[in-house]
């Protein structure tokens, strides 16, 4: 049975279907077309990596940080979370990004160490919004979307449970 993950990629979730079977790995957009075969090598003790997708080779740049990784393909950036998937967080994310709604959830549970952003701030995608602290380390949480802050409903001190809503932005031209 496959594995699923929630996958968010500048801002856009994207549901991922994992399948391990005699020594290889399947992966697939949910519901969508037909399984790739995949690799991923390490080359030496850099952050540069080969992946392989059927057969075809890409290389590319990973900086791993908690909860996912910065990714570079070329001249091209992504930030990627990875998550587990729920089926009603799943639910609550396509909702979201039919209202022109980004929220973000928190990825662990900790304590909030510093909010930097307010109800009515315009903020960009990538900026931090706030930290969190999670076995003694300090945790960025930015912005998936540029937009204007509707509601940041934690301040500092209070503890968080993983799934926990932090903070709600209405999409830049968004409805």
């Amino acid at each position: 049975m496959a594995e699923k993950h929630l996958v968010r990629i500048e801002g856009e979730d994207v549901t991922l279907e994992l399948d391990r079977a005699n020594g290889a790995t399947l992966v697939r957009r949910e519901g969508a077309g037909a399984w790739k075969n995949v690799d991923l090598e390490q080359v030496g003790h850099s952050g540069l990596y080969v992946l392989m997708v059927d057969s075809r080779p890409t290389e590319i740049y990973l900086e791993r940080r908690r909860g996912g990784a910065i990714v570079t393909i070329g001249r091209h950036t992504f930030d990627c979370d990875v998550g587990p998937w729920r089926p009603a967080a799943a639910r609550s994310q396509k909702a979201a990004v039919a209202t022109g709604r980004a929220e973000v959830y928190a990825p662990m549970t900790g304590s909030v160490v510093e909010v930097r952003c307010a109800e009515g701030d315009v903020v960009q995608a990538g900026q931090v919004l706030l930290v969190i602290e999670s076995m003694k380390m300090n945790n960025e949480i930015r912005s998936p979307a540029s937009g204007t802050v509707e509601t940041a409903p934690v301040v500092p001190g209070q503890r968080i449970k993983q799934g926990d809503l932090l903070v709600a932005i209405q999409r830049a031209g968004g409805g």
